[in-house]
């Protein structure tokens, strides 16, 4: 009987895996820099986490979460795998009071998300992310250092993007703006796609997410413009951004129709985009700033924001790339299995002194069937650990060149070159 895996899931083989660390390393190394702290935040979660800070409304909520089949009947909650990392990360620093525990509030993570859409190139059941989040810092200079932190990582990366830059405003601003949309939206009704005319009446900013009308709602948008409603304060601290990317040569555009399809946002809200995929699929790394959802949850801290980068997508477009410098090669051998414990000993003072990776030793094989092992491996140098090592030496062959010699323990790592 074969075995297939699940449809919507992908097997991630070694050269896969390689470019993804590849691309989490940079990551790591730039957040690092800024001095962001590493979290690792639970799979699953209970669903109102995510049908509060998402929103009921929401494709994610309604349509997309896998849910866990409880297994006792005295389990009345419902838990489902997370669909994404914001809402978590916000969980967690408030359920671990995390304000007090940390001068300063920037967490980072990285790990696999599910949601079930339809599967197609660079669209996924189980996808990897990479989430940057600040807590307790003001707009914009917080704004301004997610952009930097995602310009410096695509740099890194070689990868050509584009900025999509919008205010979405406040919950206050948007309030007069909705009820105008919603008028002009039911004069157009005959026109709009069978999921828009759904979202009119319970979540009619979602009809900017629409791929189906694009050009209508684009149209819609210059009849209706949300920033005509925009308050002062979001206003303010929209044009200081951009006075800031502007100061700072940072090449962006401003599009009226960005929303991002998650309630929990106000305020600035961002993508970053590519040509490379497709035009469903292109968005890359985005983000905003969601303060109404924190200051709900944490009444005492007032500001955070977000982003998040795909990183099955930024695999799928990765130009080549230098790989990492590996370690040195070490095959340790042993004549038979009496010197299995002298050859850890070598090993461990050799780990010491040396970035070398260990193969072996393989005490179960012949001498003859370590070595070929330990070609096959490409190794540089064999260790043979044998009758020497009672005189406190061993025997080193080196693959490349064929030289094979016996030499003193306390001379190894000048040999290992």
């Amino acid at each position: 009987m074969k075995f297939k895996r699940v449809r919507g899931v992908k097997d991630i083989l070694p050269e896969e895996v390689e470019k993804i660390n590849f691309v989490v390393d940079i990551c790591r190394k730039t957040v690092d820099t800024f001095g962001f702290k590493e979290v690792v935040l639970p799979v699953l979660e209970k669903i109102e986490l995510y049908q509060h800070s998402i929103g009921e409304t929401t494709d994610i909520v309604e349509k997309q979460m896998f849910k866990i089949v409880a297994r006792a009947e005295n389990e009345t909650e419902t838990i489902v795998l997370r669909p994404e990392g914001t809402a978590g990360i916000v969980r967690m620093f408030v359920e671990n009071n995390l304000k007090d525990k940390y001068p300063l509030k920037r967490f980072f993570y990285f790990g696999p998300m599910f949601r079930y859409e339809r599967p197609q190139k660079a669209r996924y059941r189980e996808f990897y992310q990479f989430g940057v989040e600040i807590f307790a810092e003001a707009p914009p200079s917080s704004d301004f250092l997610l952009i930097k932190i995602a310009n410096i990582i695509f740099e890194k990366l070689n990868i050509k993007v584009e900025l999509e830059i919008n205010s979405i405003g406040c919950v206050n601003c948007r309030k007069e703006y909705i009820v105008e949309l919603k008028k002009e939206l039911k004069k157009s009704n005959e026109l709009l796609c069978d999921v828009c005319k759904n979202r009119l009446e319970r979540n009619p900013l979602r009809v900017f997410d629409c791929k189906t009308d694009v050009d209508k709602i684009a149209k819609l948008s210059e009849k209706v413009s949300l920033q005509k409603y925009i308050c002062d304060s979001c206003k303010k601290n929209f044009d200081d951004l951009i006075t800031i990317l502007d100061e700072n040569k940072i090449r962006y555009k401003i599009v009226p129709t960005l929303v991002r399809g998650l309630d929990y946002y106000n305020g600035v809200v961002f993508e970053y985009k590519t040509q490379l995929l497709d035009a469903a699929q292109n968005t890359i790394c985005a983000g905003g700033r969601y303060d109404r959802l924190i200051s709900e949850l944490e009444p005492q801290v007032k500001y955070a924001c977000g982003l998040a980068f795909g990183i099955n997508r930024i695999v799928e477009i990765l130009p080549k790339y230098e790989k990492k410098v590996e370690s040195i090669k070490v095959g340790v051998a042993v004549v038979d299995e009496r010197f299995l414990l002298p050859s850890f000993s070598i090993i461990n003072k050799l780990l010491e002194k040396k970035d070398v990776q260990i193969v072996g030793p393989f005490s179960q094989k012949s001498l003859k069937a370590q070595l070929r092992l330990f070609n096959n491996e490409n190794c540089k140098y064999v260790l043979i650990v044998g009758e020497e090592v009672k005189e406190s030496k061993v025997v080193i062959k080196n693959f490349f060149d064929n030289i094979q010699q016996t030499i003193e323990l306390k001379d190894l790592e000048k040999y290992i070159i």
